[in-house]
């Protein structure tokens, strides 16, 4: 893939052989091409650039006259590339130059590098800064190991492994790496700071010491990195004689340098990592002197072994490197190989000898120097330091093996004794087993394995080093000890009766003569005349023999002396070694028991070599079948049941007598045991006091502190926690029958010690560093494996009733002890967070560094991984927020130190970082922004967007980063947030400007849209996350307002969206991978859907690509696929869950379901299918195991098939989003394709069955924006034809019928409101959209009276049933203050509905029409249920008001307003009801006002009075008598309102004078009926007589026209009075006492009420 030749100049400035080094680390060949393709291209360019450097490693320490003279360029061009310089690099890089002569030119590209990516340099120290150059040195010999060791890296293949593996490069490289080696000797500063002038530096004499001890530090990891590449180039190569000369003095150079300056080394580096360079050190000088591994011998072409002056002078390096016994060891071969040849043909070599002999000043022969140098390095140890140099690397294979291979060689010159078999163990131990098996079969192996086979059973001659070599491969060991033919005695032979036989290779009886005859000194074959009694090795009871029958054929070994007692006979005779190491053992325990002072170290060495040899044979590796029948040849001549019962045995025994080795080996077993053989290892648990027991102290406990605390050595509590993993994991194999109670009793005490020694190891002293740092590591995954599986999964069930439940108490017990509130209550969390931010400590970090193995580093990717756990195991517990996060905070500044410094805890501190900020907090969050401080947070934002921007894409890392800035941008952390927006930090000031206090002119955002314009190139997990902070970035209030018009990048997502054609057919053909990537593109494209809709409802000028397709014809043919989900993948997953029960009765998949509180980095990735596994142990059944693969299988599968219908989902929703901002923000009337979507919509609504949640939500998404569209059409009144009106109606009718809907069910139990009300909403919009009535009504009559029949008659029945259901209860009781269930959203149901039925009034039906409206009413019962309402409101009161008095009175009223309706009204007795009612009754009483009786008030003037009068004026005379009879009833409040008028106290309001407005209507309108005359005739009401004559009294104060004009003068007085009419107003609504209180508005109020009361004298006066 071709760069551009901006992104190439940019790609060249920012690339360094640090991220080089690191992208090399992180590359998985699982990853996609395309995920790759891109950064490998750039180091492609990069190394071809930089190849010299490669080549020549001295370069980067090669003083130069820039040195002499700082330039004053600002520009640095370097091998091609121009760099940006700056005054503060420039004096920087030559401090760094003079001080360590470092390359002032290196130095300075580093500097620019990190001006460039950081912005922030000038904060940084000297040291921070020299930190960074020395990282790019030690990188640079990084990468020539990566690329020498891997020819599969995409793009550079093989390229750069040719280039540097040819010989004449490779050896140059070499040469170049020792001479870089004597470099970093001469410059090795053990704080001298002579000759330094401070103050040039402005350096104080400790930051210069602090400075110093950090490059001592990076130049020991240098040195190591230097020697193993060594190793990789010198393996197997014929080494010329310069590099062999220049080798030797440097490596002399070396070891006097580690030995005279390891006493102030050591004060700041611990042994173990100068161990480990002079192990490199041997075994470099090994390959240099020609071991050849893949032969295991000595290259005898080696050019050195014939140049008798660089043979001289090897001697002469070796001599003073007399501290290496194996150096010396290999020479004392070397030597004997020379004299050899030389022997072999002496001519030849007459010039070599003469030559070596003139140098030599002590005159021996070759091969009595040989014997002298290997006589004094096995003195000096060499076995002893074979152990150390393979353990001290064991991190790394390579080196095991070339010592398997030197040790092979060794075999030629050495036998194998009990010390030699100890070396032969480690070694092979740490051996790959391909090489292990390369030892075992070679040919000189076979030679001494014959030797001790020979003299079996003797302990020390055979037994003790063929048990330690079995140790090392159960099949060779099995193979060799299962039978064995010939068994050996020490015997008088002057004893035995036997006859000289003829040898007879081809009888049966003679199968073991092949070992006899390879066994040198033997006599004649003989064969016994009788049995013979032999006493078992290391036998304590004389009277426990062997029998040896009778005809045994037997050799006679000689001996050296000449008496008889030291013969030998070996015997032809058939017998188990594994049973005689079982019976042997079992009398070593004997001799142990005793007391340890009565065993010998010889004895003692067995027992740990038999232990050892059993942790390998129960080993996991091992298969059980085989393990277990090995363990019963042990036990055929034991006394006890088992041998693992002897061994359990000396592990008690070595516990009480603190014998601190015996522990540690026992331990190991125990370990080993655990994963086939758990059932042991519980009962032994069950039994032991190793945990103490009836409040008794553990020995764990007393081991720890008597014995390791003062040592300082911990192997045993290291393999305590190993074993506490173990088990762990042991206890969550749910096939298991040990008894859960005993096993949980067993792992609280184990974990609650482990604990305690957590919350202290810290401060304890460590022999080997390692073992401190091995402890934390174990530990911290030990805590982070028990919350895993307890908070991990089944999140609805208490960890109690899980099952894992077993570890509840132990999870509870690291929560209470890691996440509590008081800071004086945290050394757990102390403990923890110490260790995340330990990389700040420069000698910590050197020792952690990977050269010295990853002990370390896994220690901090466990805490990081456990701390993270914890913060969201508190947030899911929903506990109060914690110590632990507060001492995070306090450390951020640190981590995001260490998130600069450190490429491989960007990802752990990220996502630390990414959790602590999601998390809710009660109150008072802290704000992140104030704990990092300006600096740091500034650090963070510039180096989160250069990882970014690398050239070479971490997409893991780039993956997180992205989902930490979503979760960031969605958190309460605003001032973080707006300084990643903006670039600056927000202040008041600056916020309300909308600036922030430093304008960068960089956003984040510019830093996501620039990434997302190669979204093609990244995987589509990681495109995902990209688009999902953009969004978020897009969503945030300080980039809402200004989000710009990006045409390149809406074009780049356009492009990813339009060549992406959703198959929507099936994907049963489809593989599990295939299903996947068609998922992650679904996602994908809801991400780019949901942009799409963020960018034109944000953007002013929005992109014409997106515009184009909303507006395109064809837009529903677009939309159609991504609505058609196939829902039969739903019950897949209810199948398979099915099928489980079946086989586990007990249990459900729902408990294995991993909790939100897990990220498992599969998104498919449902279930615990680890723990489903453990289900099936023990089962060996082919069938069953094929059951258990095709059930896991099928869970897989299912849960892949649901995820992929939720990003499905996911799709259509976010095309409701786009369609719905779209048509928001469109300012033109939609196209007729927006109604075929419509159309298809609700087509697939009628087509489609759902099932489960996700249907339904498709279901409802379709609806929605069905609505949505409609709506928009309706806006814009945009006219469409009575056919496709009515073709949508009847589609929204058969919907809402539909069982999917299942209206009737849903509005009575008031719920899945969703499902109906945008339907409901719909048809609104339909019935408005009509243009001719009368047509429509005659077309559609049907359809319309059936829908209201289903949603109005029978929905507000079932609605306000359901309300008198409610509150009948409380009636009876005369409780007045019973509540409604949901209240508001059945009155919004009921609104809704009354609008409908407002609608269809709205289309003039005819008479008929309106009858089968009031039939529907009156048949279903809805007229007969809204009386019985309004009948029963006495027991629906809030501070004594009516609460559904409004919704009955308006209902009533809106009804009415329909005579036929009326009519059915009247007839279910509505004047009765009005009359009696409760409420009614209360408003008889009178003196209801506005200002105390608010809800009261309303229903008499919106309610009651206004139903008067609509049915006055729609029946007239036929209602005179009801009429009056209400007048009559409310006659009090009627005379209230009109005295109120003249009241001292009056308040005058809009309600007020609407209701006077109403009561002088209602006189009036019985005034045109002749109320007085038939109140007269009837004789019911009290006459009075007045200046009118003789009135009846029925609406007080307006009955005669003197009272009216009495109110006339009242309100006259009012309004001539107008300050005090302005004291007086009162607000009727939330909206007049808005107008009221702003000075503004309140004149427009009053002018309001002084027209109204001028409108009331009016009509006082005026005739109807």
């Amino acid at each position: 893939m071709m760069l551009q030749k901006t992104d190439a100049v940019h790609n060249d400035t920012l690339t360094s052989f640090v991220n080089v080094e690191n992208f090399l680390r992180a590359y998985s060949p699982e990853e996609t091409e395309k995920a790759t393709i891109y950064g490998f291209t750039t180091i492609d360019t990069f190394i071809e650039k930089n190849f010299d450097m490669l080549l020549d490693a001295q370069k980067f320490n090669t003083l130069n006259d820039a040195q002499k003279k700082q330039d004053s360029s600002d520009n640095l061009t370097l091998r091609g590339t121009t760099y940006s310089t700056t005054k503060e690099n420039r004096t920087y890089s030559s401090q760094i130059s003079k001080l360590f002569h470092l390359n002032y030119e290196e130095s300075l590209r580093v500097l620019s590098q990190m001006t460039d990516s950081w912005n922030m340099n000038n904060e940084a120290t000297l040291e921070t800064l020299t930190e960074c150059v020395l990282k790019e040195r030690n990188s640079a010999i990084n990468v020539i190991s990566l690329l020498f060791n891997n020819t599969s890296y995409p793009v550079l293949e093989g390229k750069y492994h040719g280039k540097l593996s040819a010989e004449e490069a490779k050896f140059n490289i070499i040469r170049c790496l020792i001479s870089t080696t004597s470099f970093v000797l001469e410059n090795f500063n053990v704080n001298d700071n002579e000759n330094i002038d401070l103050d040039a530096y402005e350096m104080t004499e400790e930051e210069y010491r602090s400075i110093v001890r950090m490059k001592n530090s990076y130049d020991l990891i240098y040195l190591a990195n230097i020697l193993k590449q060594l190793s990789n180039m010198l393996l197997n190569a014929s080494i010329p004689v310069d590099i062999v000369s220049s080798w030797f003095k440097a490596s002399t150079e070396l070891s006097s340098f580690l030995q005279n300056n390891i006493s102030t080394i050591i004060t700041n580096i611990p042994m173990n990592i100068i161990t480990k360079i002079e192990s490199l050190v041997t075994i470099d000088s090994i390959l240099v002197l020609g071991l050849d591994t893949t032969i295991s011998a000595l290259n005898v072409e080696s050019p050195y072994f014939n140049d008798a002056t660089v043979f001289s002078d090897i001697q002469n390096c070796i001599d003073r490197m007399s501290n290496d016994p194996i150096l010396s060891y290999m020479w004392s071969f070397v030597l004997y190989t020379k004299s050899f040849t030389t022997e072999e043909n002496p001519t030849e070599h007459v010039s070599f000898m003469e030559t070596f002999n003139q140098n030599c000043s002590i005159k021996l022969s070759l091969e009595e120097f040989s014997m002298l140098y290997a006589h004094n390095a096995e003195v000096n140890g060499v076995f002893e330091r074979t152990i150390i140099v393979t353990e001290s690397l064991n991190s790394d294979c390579l080196y095991p093996t070339i010592m398997a291979s030197f040790l092979t060689f060794q075999l030629n010159f050495i036998p194998i004794t009990t010390e030699v078999s100890n070396v032969i163990k480690s070694v092979l131990r740490s051996t790959p087993t391909e090489f292990v098996e390369k030892f075992l079969t070679s040919d000189i192996f076979d030679q001494k394995l014959s030797g001790l086979l020979a003299k079996l059973p003797l302990v020390d001659e055979a037994l003790s080093p063929l048990i330690n070599i079995c140790t090392t491969n159960v099949e060779f060991a099995n193979f060799t000890l299962h039978k064995l033919n010939t068994y050996t005695a020490k015997i008088n032979i002057g004893t035995i009766d036997y006859d000289i036989v003829e040898e007879d290779a081809t009888t049966p009886e003679n199968s073991g003569m092949e070992i006899m005859s390879s066994s040198p000194g033997t006599t004649d074959l003989i064969k016994l005349k009788s049995s013979l009694m032999l006493r078992p090795p290391l036998e304590l009871q004389e009277n426990v023999q062997l029998s040896i029958p009778k005809d045994t054929r037997a050799k006679i070994i000689q001996q050296s002396s000449d008496s008889p007692d030291d013969s030998l006979l070996m015997l032809l005779y058939d017998y188990s070694g594994w049973s005689t190491i079982g019976h042997t053992f079992q009398n070593l325990f004997e001799i142990y028991a005793n007391g340890d002072s009565e065993i010998s170290s010889d004895n003692k060495s067995l027992i740990k070599s038999i232990i050892e040899l059993l942790s390998s044979v129960v080993s996991a590796d091992v298969p059980i079948d085989v393990s277990s029948q090995i363990l019963s040849e042990l036990s055929t001549s034991i006394d006890d049941e088992n041998i693992v019962l002897i061994v359990f045995k000396f592990f008690e025994t070595s516990l009480k007598n603190r014998d601190y080795e015996m522990t540690v080996i026992c331990s190991q077993f125990t370990n080993a045991l655990v994963s086939n053989f758990p059932h042991f290892v519980w009962s032994y648990l069950a039994r032991s006091d190793i945990l103490g027991k009836h409040g008794k102290t553990g020995l764990a406990s007393t081991i720890l502190g008597v014995l390791e605390l003062s040592s300082g050595n911990y192997q045993f509590t290291i393999n305590m926690c190993k074993l506490a993993n173990l088990l762990v994991e042991e206890s969550l194999l749910l096939g298991t029958n040990m008894p859960t109670k005993t096993r949980e009793e067993i792992l609280n005490k184990l974990i609650a010690h482990l604990l305690n020694i957590y919350e202290s190891y810290r401060f304890w002293k460590f022999e080997n560093i390692y073992e401190r740092f091995e402890l934390g590591a174990q530990l911290t995954t030990l805590f982070t494996n028990i919350l895993t599986n307890i908070y991990g999964i089944d999140p609805q069930t208490s960890p109690e009733k899980k099952i894992t439940h077993m570890l509840a108490k132990s999870g509870e017990l690291l929560v209470n002890s890691f996440l509590g509130v008081q800071l004086s209550e945290s050394s757990s969390a102390n403990s923890l967070v110490r260790i995340l931010t330990s990389y700040t400590d420069k000698q910590v970090y050197a020792l952690g560094n990977l050269v010295f193995g990853p002990v370390y580093n896994d220690l901090v990717m466990t805490s990081f991984t456990l701390t993270t756990l914890l913060v969201a195991v508190r947030n899911h517990l929903d506990m109060k927020p914690s110590a632990l996060e507060h001492i995070i905070y306090n450390n951020s500044p640190a981590l995001v130190d260490i998130f600069c410094l450190s490429r491989s805890l960007k990802r752990p501190i990220i996502n630390l970082l990414n959790t602590l900020v999601a998390v809710r907090w009660s109150d008072n969050n802290p704000f992140l922004l104030s704990y990092l401080g300006e600096v740091h947070s500034l650090i963070l934002v510039h180096v989160i967007e250069t990882d970014l921007e690398s050239p070479l894409d971490d997409f893991r890392l780039s993956n997180d980063i992205y989902n930490f800035l979503g979760t960031l941008l969605e958190s309460r952390q605003d001032g973080l947030a707006t300084l990643f927006l903006t670039g600056g930090i927000a202040t008041s000031k600056t916020v309300e400007e909308g600036k922030s206090s430093q304008e960068s002119g960089k956003s984040i955002l510019t830093v996501l849209q620039k990434n997302a314009l190669k979204l093609d190139q990244l995987p589509d997990y990681v495109a995902c996350a990209l688009l999902d902070s953009i969004a978020y970035a897009f969503n945030t209030w300080v980039y809402s307002k200004n989000i710009r018009d990006d045409t390149k990048f809406i074009e780049t997502l356009m492009n990813i969206f339009q060549k992406f054609k959703p198959d929507i057919k099936s994907i049963e053909h489809l593989s599990y991978d295939e299903i996947m990537e068609l998922s992650n593109k679904f996602r994908l494209v809801s991400r780019i859907l949901e942009i799409f809709a963020l960018y034109i409802y944000s953007t002013k000028g929005t992109t014409a690509s997106i515009l184009q397709t909303l507006d395109s014809n064809h837009l529903a043919e677009i939309i159609r696929p991504y609505f058609q989900i196939n829902g039969k993948y739903i019950g897949t997953l209810e199948e398979v869950d099915m099928r489980f029960s079946k086989m586990f009765p007990e249990l459900s998949l729902s408990k294995f379901r991993l909790a939100p509180v897990i990220t498992t980095g599969s998104s498919d990735r449902m279930f615990n299918l680890e723990l489903i596994s453990t289900l099936f142990i023990g089962n060996t059944n082919p069938a069953t195991i094929a059951k258990q693969n095709a059930l896991i299988g099928d869970i897989k599968i299912s849960s892949l098939k649901l995820q992929f219908m939720n990003h499905q989902v996911a799709a259509a929703k976010a095309w409701g989003a786009l369609l719905t901002s779209f048509i928001k923000v469109t300012n033109t009337p939609l196209k007729d394709t927006y109604i075929d979507i419509v159309c298809d919509f609700l087509q697939g609504n009628i087509d489609g069955k759902i099932e489960g949640e996700l249907l339904a939500q498709i279901f409802q998404e379709r609806m929605e924006l069905c609505f949505f569209i409609l709506f928009s059409f309706q806006k814009n009144k945009k006219a469409l034809s009575d056919k496709k009106l009515l073709q949508i109606l009847s589609q929204l009718i058969v919907i809402f019928k539909s069982n999917t809907v299942n209206y009737l069910k849903n509005v009575s139990t008031f719920s899945n409101r969703e499902m109906y009300r945008p339907i409901l909403r719909s048809v609104l919009i339909i019935l408005d959209l009509v243009k001719d009535s009368t047509s429509f009504i005659q077309v559609a009559s049907d359809s319309v009276l059936e829908f209201f029949d289903w949603s109005f008659s029978k929905g507000v029945y079932l609605i306000l049933s359901n309300i008198l259901a409610d509150i009948s209860p409380a009636a009876l009781s005369h409780n007045s203050s019973s509540s409604i269930l949901d209240g508001d959203n059945k009155i919004q149901d009921v609104f809704l509905l009354l609008s409908l039925f407002n609608k269809i009034k709205q289309l003039n039906p005819p008479s008929s029409f309106k009858v089968i409206l009031a039939s529907s009413l009156n048949d279903v019962g809805t007229i007969k249920v809204i009386l019985n309402l309004y009948s029963s409101f006495p027991t629906t009161k809030l501070n004594d008001e009516p609460l559904l008095g409004n919704l009955i009175m308006t209902l009533v009223s809106e009804l009415c307003s329909v005579k036929e309706i009326s009519e059915k009204f009247i007839t279910n007795g509505l004047f009765a009801v009005l009359l009696e009612s409760s409420i009614s009754v209360a408003l008889q009483s009178g003196s209801v006002k506005l200002e105390t009786h608010p809800r009261l008030h309303n229903i008499w003037t919106n309610g009651l009075l206004s139903i008067m009068l609509q049915l006055l004026s729609e029946f007239g005379s036929s209602i005179l008598p009801e009429s009056c009879l209400f007048a009559s009833y409310f006659q009090k409040q009627i005379q209230s309102t009109i005295d109120n008028w003249s009241d001292g106290s009056l308040l005058v309001s809009t309600a007020l004078i609407r209701e006077t407005t109403q009561l002088i209507m209602l006189q009036k309108m019985l005034e045109k009926l002749n109320y007085q005359r038939y109140l007269q005739n009837s004789n019911k009401m009290v006459s009075r007589d007045n200046d009118d004559g003789n009135v009846v009294q029925l609406i007080a104060g307006l009955d005669s026209l003197s009272e009216r004009k009495a109110l006339n003068l009242t309100l006259n007085k009012l309004l001539t009075h107008p300050k005090y009419l302005n004291s007086r107003i009162i607000a009727s609504t939330l909206e007049e006492q808005t107008m009221l209180d702003d000075d503004s508005k309140r004149a427009e109020f009053v002018s309001h009420i002084n027209a109204g009361i001028k409108e009331l004298q009016h009509s006082l006066f005026e005739s109807l």
